[in-house]
């Protein structure tokens, strides 16, 4: 046996998070999504594959570069990656590397994400500034759910906003985030945006005043990519999901216009 390290993605609406839950619950997640494919076209027992993801993702949250990693029986990673395309459903399976036994996924040099908001009724100004505001070195108490035993004191490299075509997205970097950090940042930059809060508010809380924002939706955040120092994953030549990637672009084009011919027209509005 071999382990590697995979990247995978995968859309959030399809899932009820990425951790596996009991059979009982009836919910499909990633994680059970993977593991019974791997047990469809590998020949590693299921107490053997040990499977491990770089990030927890919530129910709804999608993904274009988690990492997972497992043992494998495959030689030729690239016919892993096929075999495991031909049969997923939801699950992408992008790149490959083998890796030691000793490495973590959960043990990244950096974590890039994404989060997508309606730009109708916001003010892209200041919707900005509050959002530059979680730059660098804070205490994100007010701004994560509570994990017992963790430091809440940490640095984000990078926020950056960009407006586009009827959206506003935001990107996010560091080395890891906290527990609903992103979704609880941007509660509280959508409400400075649409004018529901200030900029005093939000500073008040990184100085560690008892403010809460809420939550922001789990669907319009992406785990764009997890990257190691010195792990470079490889991806084949020729596509090994082009069948599915047409069809979902087939279906997504019908799901969009049947939902542009629900639209009124602009002066009945």
């Amino acid at each position: 046996m071999r382990r590697v390290a995979v990247k995978i993605a995968y859309l959030g609406e399809g899932f009820s998070g990425s951790q596996i839950q009991p059979p009982e619950t009836g919910l499909r997640t990633v994680a059970g999504e993977i593991l019974s494919k791997l047990l469809l076209v590998d020949r590693v027992p299921e107490d053997r594959i040990d499977l491990h993801f770089s990030s927890r993702t919530d129910s709804g949250v999608s993904a274009l570069g988690n990492v997972i990693a497992f043992y494998t029986e495959f030689k030729d990673l690239g016919l892993l990656l096929q075999a495991l395309n031909s049969v997923s459903r939801g699950v992408y399976y992008t790149g490959v590397a083998e890796i030691p036994d000793t490495f973590n996924p959960r043990i990244a040099d950096k974590r890039y994400y994404r989060y997508t908001v309606p730009s109708k009724n916001i003010d892209l100004a200041r919707f900005t500034e509050a959002a530059k505001l979680f730059e660098g070195h804070h205490d994100f108490k007010r701004f994560a759910k509570n994990e017992t035993g963790k430091s809440t004191v940490m640095a984000i490299d990078s926020v950056e906003v960009r407006a586009g075509d009827s959206v506003i997205t935001t990107d996010f970097c560091a080395n890891y985030f906290l527990w609903n950090m992103i979704r609880r940042i941007m509660a509280a930059v959508i409400q400075v945006g649409n004018g529901m809060s200030s900029l005093d508010d939000v500073k008040g809380a990184l100085a560690g005043n008892d403010v809460t924002f809420g939550l922001a939706k789990p669907y319009g955040l992406t785990l764009l990519d997890v990257t190691y120092p010195d792990l470079e994953f490889w991806r084949p030549d020729t596509c090994p999901y082009t069948k599915r990637i047409e069809h979902d672009l087939y279906s997504d084009a019908m799901r969009l216009d049947f939902h542009r011919s629900l639209r009124y027209p602009e002066t009945e509005r």
